[in-house]
């Protein structure tokens, strides 16, 4: 009988960890909908404040929540008629989200975007996951490298470069114009930058299909009856699970649509997505209940169809412990194969990768000033400066260096922290009992349905009722975000790595007296460091790019002020600081190659 042994005592700080960074903030968040502020005054009169209640000396000012035709009201009210100002227990913010007439009109726009872009999502991913999992094609490694490109630039890189040709095309081509023109081009740049996660759960799937049922159908039936009952049943789970996790990541994304609206022809109006409203509710108007009534059942709708995706993706040979047996040789290169294969391979890396890079390259010629950050007033700048000029672009923007160094601490932080955490839950999980694994996937699954800018109000909302020192002025918060928002995939790589490690040297260990610390630093600590190692280096990259979940909290960071200056001119300066983040992440990428290509040879 196999020995088990009881979880260390970093198990439990990991779960404390997870607890402070992810569940405690949204359980702040849900509880801090259920709260209105109420002005009494002494005529009688009580008033719900919409947002932030500002004091002066003499008097007191808020904002009444908006009429039908959404205009903003703010009421001065002098002290002296002032009875209190309370917090009450109130379902007003859901009432009014509910009530609201714009509420169908957000929902509808999102759910348009974030399905068009799961299904092109699929278009693109599905044809490249099948030529590289199918065909012997020369130079896979390096294009299947390549094709997940788009995973690691920020989704605002992907739509600057790209989305402007593919707007002239589809005015062109079908005369679209105002919000559907936003929510068409906002679905074939989600397409663009999601298709990477469909190649990673779909390609493996269709490698491991069994060929002794694949021949045995072909025999009895043809090809078509091979791919009707064996291959299409055997890689279903992988598409589906793929097609709903893509439709959350576009559904829970802010800049995209943010970016494209600004992309319009002057005079036209964009299309708002819940995202969208719920940081206006806190950024803009300050009415901090609106904007988490607004998050919380966008997560509870977004939770559901992560566990429905887990549902499917747990039959998928990512997750799935289980050995299909002999798998099935991949097809010989025969021309019209390998010219196949390398021209849908150059579509899709031309439209999802290479024209965005020479659209940014193209600032440089001829870039724009835009006047106010707004669509209707544009100035082409001609030979506006020269490309891979880095120092001078960092020089042209005050204050830039010191942002960048808090933008590398914070996500090596997280990157580290995200790495610990992973690997004492993934011991706890693989070796300990039954509750240790369940908890370990609610905190893989758990982040994955938690919108990035729904966990950072949570957040947000969590340390100011603590009132901390440290929490307001370091890099605690951000660092916690990042570590709730990317450990699912430091905890997915620890938990295959450790999978992996063979009981019985532990038990043999175990039997020879061995500890806790020497079985760590010994045994299963290095069979699993490669793994680990993944995880930690997945986190920097998302972290390194990632900057919606921190934008509220954290603002000065390199990414978030790169973002904010392409509102209101994209020259050089601005595509010298775009290369430079694919220069940063370029480091942690390679990483993430050598130790796979290190665990390949080991193999």
């Amino acid at each position: 009988m196999p020995l088990r042994r009881s979880p260390s005592p970093t198990a439990w700080i990991a779960l404390a960890a997870i607890s402070v960074a992810l569940l405690l903030p949204v359980a702040a968040m849900f509880g801090r909908s259920f709260f209105v502020y109420e002005v009494e005054l002494t005529n009688g009169k009580t008033y719900v404040a919409a947002g932030e209640i500002t004091e002066l000396e003499e008097e007191i000012r808020f904002e009444l929540p908006p009429d039908d035709e959404g205009r903003r009201i703010t009421v001065p009210v002098l002290r002296e008629r002032l009875v209190e100002v309370r917090r009450v227990v109130s379902l007003d913010h859901y009432r009014a989200v509910l009530g609201d007439a714009r509420t169908l009109g957000l929902l509808e726009n999102s759910l348009w975007m974030a399905f068009g872009g799961a299904f092109a999502a699929l278009l693109f991913g599905l044809p490249v996951a099948w030529i590289l999992a199918r065909i012997r094609l020369p130079g896979w490694r390096v294009l299947g490298a390549l094709a997940l490109g788009p995973a690691v630039l920020p989704p605002f890189f992907i739509a600057l470069g790209g989305a402007r040709n593919i707007q002239q095309v589809l005015i062109a081509a079908f005369d679209l114009s105002g919000g559907t023109l936003q929510i068409v081009n906002a679905s074939i740049v989600f397409g663009c930058v999601l298709y990477p996660f469909v190649i990673v759960l779909v390609g493996p799937a269709l490698a491991a299909v069994p060929a002794g049922p694949v021949e045995a159908a072909r025999l009895l039936g043809g090809r078509g009856a091979a791919m009707r009952r064996v291959v299409w049943p055997a890689v279903r789970p992988s598409v589906v699970g793929a097609f709903v996790l893509c439709f959350v990541m576009a559904i829970s994304d802010f800049s995209v649509p943010d970016l494209l609206g600004f992309m319009l022809p002057a005079g036209e109006q964009p299309a708002h997505v819940f995202a969208t409203e719920i940081r206006l509710a806190w950024e803009k108007h300050r009415n901090y209940g609106r904007a988490v009534a607004t998050g919380a059942p966008f997560l509870i709708v977004t939770a559901t169809l992560v566990l429905t995706a887990l549902a499917f993706l747990r039959k998928s040979p990512v997750l799935a412990a289980a050995d299909a047996g002999r798998r099935r040789e991949r097809l010989a290169p025969t021309p019209l194969r390998l010219g196949v294969g390398y021209l849908v391979l150059a579509c899709v890396l031309g439209v999802a990768l290479v024209m965005p890079l020479l659209g940014i390259a193209s600032w440089t010629s001829s870039g724009e000033s835009i006047a106010g950050g707004s669509n209707a007033e544009r100035q082409v700048v001609e030979e506006s400066g020269s490309l891979f000029q880095f120092s001078e672009a960092l020089d042209a923007t005050a204050g830039i260096r010191p942002q960048r160094e808090r933008w590398f601490k914070m996500a090596g932080a997280a990157a580290l922290l995200a790495m610990l955490i992973a690997a004492a839950l993934a011991r706890a999980a693989v070796r300990g009992g039954r509750g240790w694994r369940i908890f370990a996937v609610v905190a893989g699954a758990l982040p994955l349905a938690v919108p990035g800018i729904v966990l950072s109000l949570g957040t947000l909302l969590f340390w100011s009722e603590l009132d901390v020192e440290i929490a307001r002025r370091g890099l605690l918060q951000p660092v916690l975000v990042l570590v709730a928002r990317f450990l699912p995939f430091a905890l997915l790589a620890s938990w295959l790595a450790l999978r992996g490690v063979r009981r019985g040297h532990e038990e043999a260990a175990t039997l020879l007296g061995a500890g806790s610390t020497t079985q760590t630093t010994r045994i299963w600590g290095p069979l699993a460091m490669r793994g680990i190692l993944v995880g930690g280096l997945l986190v920097l990259i998302l972290a390194l790019r990632e900057f919606e979940s921190v934008m509220l909290i954290e603002p000065r960071i390199y990414l978030a002020r790169v973002y904010e200056k392409i509102h209101f001119s994209r020259l050089a300066d601005e595509a010298n600081l775009l290369f430079l983040y694919i220069i940063y992440v370029l480091g942690p990428c390679l990483g993430v190659a050598l130790l796979l290509g290190l665990r390949r040879k080991g193999r």
